[in-house]
């Protein structure tokens, strides 16, 4: 699935505050590491170098916008609901420019004596009707999240909140007395379905108090919005409309952007970059590392991937750094079963897994499979990238004795009913910390868990973890969790992606977001036409 981490502008936001003694250090770090491909390319200004006039339409290509992107942001599961989300609402809190945690429509969030009791205060804002954002509506965002009978799939990143336990302290200020003491509460209000929604909200005719309001809908083909005038930031945002126009692929993009139809293509294949290159001055290249990336995943609800052994057989036999250079052109970097490469709990300890093709087919001998297995890849082309890296898998995994056959489809199909179901498939992940992202795939009840890997012993150290306060404590523990899927665990993650976005060269506000996908995180706000 699609639940991204998102992040947001840094400009005019407060630091979140700890009080006390607390060493609540839990923010995703920026990816320190840039790879070769990333090196070269070039960065336009950010809107505060870059004169930048207010005005004018933004058209951005995303590629296979999906009849199922979502108006609802806490139903928000593809990139097209995850666009959609950016700019019609705003989370308490976001990942900056710097890949930490800074303020957006929280003014603060503060733990008081523990980390069981929290403070969020509002700053003062306007839903896009022209209503002020309140306390209330905050308790009413997670309320209906939290619903009882039909509890929206953001609440299994909350556990540690009760329905019961906030209290509105004034129309801009609400006390959380949680479940248990938790380091992850700031985390968690990050993601853009955990976006503060206003009381009674209706996603058939959403408002918000993002920097854009919607105009139209044209599931799957286009989404055009026009600036929020009760947007609470400053600047407002630089165009007055923004048009996210849906591509079948990358080339097409490209194409259009060079065309003169577009003025940025989004997330584009690292081997358009030399094509984008060429078409001479008026165009730029803007790239930077992330945490995102395409993963396989190994459903052990069923044969072959039951049997631990062909797991880690598959692990062996994918050639990363193959993987990296031909599919990504050195726009990525070698990945190692783990999520999270940013996240402080990392385990950057454990042995960088490469391809073994003797050690896989000694595992698959030993697993009852002398002579090789078949088996079947259901992927959708979720990412510029992901039907060449599903075909580069094919290839690389023949002589370890996997037949693989790629079966594509839609998007809407491959997150449908059947979803879960695929006994291997792609999908992708990125910008959530370690908590998050086991909150969502891993845990015992967690929603997007198409691998269906269970661990009581992981299980145990995650419930532990997130009730740790002490620093050194939690990372021990979460060594440990990783420890774990790194041994026994479903997931092939071969590599993380550098996001790559074309523009026109008149296009500028251009801001890096190391733990988001899309054009600069979708955070059009910032972006404009130079003056």
């Amino acid at each position: 699935m699609r639940l991204i981490k998102r992040i947001h502008r840094h400009r005019n936001r407060a630091a979140w505050v700890i009080a006390g003694a607390l060493a609540l250090s839990t923010v995703l770090a920026a990816c320190s590491a840039s790879s070769g491909g990333s090196a070269t390319a070039a960065r336009p200004g950010s809107s505060g170098t870059v004169a930048l006039k207010h005005g004018g339409t933004l058209r951005v290509g995303i590629v296979s916008l999906s009849t199922a992107d979502a108006l609802d942001p806490a139903m928000a599961s593809t990139e097209g609901g995850y666009a959609t989300a950016t700019q019609l609402f705003d989370t308490l809190d976001q990942y900056g420019t710097d890949g930490k945690v800074t303020m957006r429509l929280a003014k603060s969030i503060v733990a008081q004596g523990s980390a069981k009791t929290w403070i969020v205060t509002l700053r003062d804002a306007k839903w896009s009707d022209g209503k002020p954002v309140t306390a209330d509506d905050l308790i009413y965002t997670i309320k209906r999240i939290l619903a009882p009978k039909n509890p929206l799939p953001p609440a299994s990143s909350i556990p540690f909140i009760s329905s019961t336990g906030m209290t509105a302290v004034n129309s801009h200020t609400v006390k959380f007395e949680l479940k248990y003491p938790t380091v992850d509460f700031v985390d968690a209000f990050t993601s853009p379905t955990m976006s503060i929604v206003p009381q009674g909200f209706n996603p058939k005719k959403p408002v918000g108090s993002g920097p854009f309001v919607l105009a139209s809908d044209n599931p799957g083909t286009e989404i055009t919005f026009t600036a929020n005038k009760s947007y609470w930031n400053s600047p407002q945002p630089y165009v007055s409309q923004l048009d996210l126009i849906s591509f079948p692929n990358s080339t097409a993009q490209v194409n259009a952007l060079l065309g003169g139809q577009i003025d940025a293509a989004s997330s584009i294949d690292p081997s358009l970059v030399r094509v984008v290159k060429a078409g001479g001055s008026g165009y730029s290249v803007y790239a930077y590392p992330t945490t995102s990336t395409l993963t396989w995943q190994m459903n052990v609800s069923k044969a072959p991937f039951n049997n631990p052994l062909v797991r880690e057989a598959l692990r062996l036999a994918v050639d990363r750094q193959q993987i990296v250079s031909l599919v990504y052109d050195g726009y990525a970097k070698v990945g190692n079963d783990i999520f999270s490469p940013g996240d402080e709990g990392y385990n950057s300890s454990l042995p960088q897994r490469g391809q073994d093709i003797a050690k896989a087919k000694q595992l698959l001998a030993e697993a009852g499979y002398p002579n090789g297995l078949s088996v079947q890849l259901t992927a959708a082309p979720i990412y510029p990238t992901a039907n060449l890296q599903n075909e580069v898998l094919v290839q690389q995994v023949k002589a370890a004795g996997f037949n693989i056959t790629f079966h594509q489809v839609d998007e809407a199909t491959y997150y449908g009913s059947a979803y879960g179901t695929y006994p291997l498939s792609l999908s992708f992940w990125g910008d959530l910390s370690i908590f998050d992202q086991a909150a969502f795939t891993v845990v015992n009840g967690a929603p997007y868990n198409a691998t269906h890997w269970q661990n009581a012993t992981y299980d145990a150290l995650y419930n532990q973890a997130v009730r740790t306060v002490d620093t050194a404590s939690r990372i021990a523990l979460v060594h440990k969790m990783q420890q774990i899927e790194y041994d026994s665990g479903a997931y092939v993650v071969a590599d993380f992606m550098d996001n790559i976005t074309a523009y026109r060269s008149t296009v500028g506000g251009q801001e890096p977001y190391p733990n988001t996908d899309g054009a600069s995180g979708y955070y059009f706000a910032t972006m404009g036409f130079k003056s």
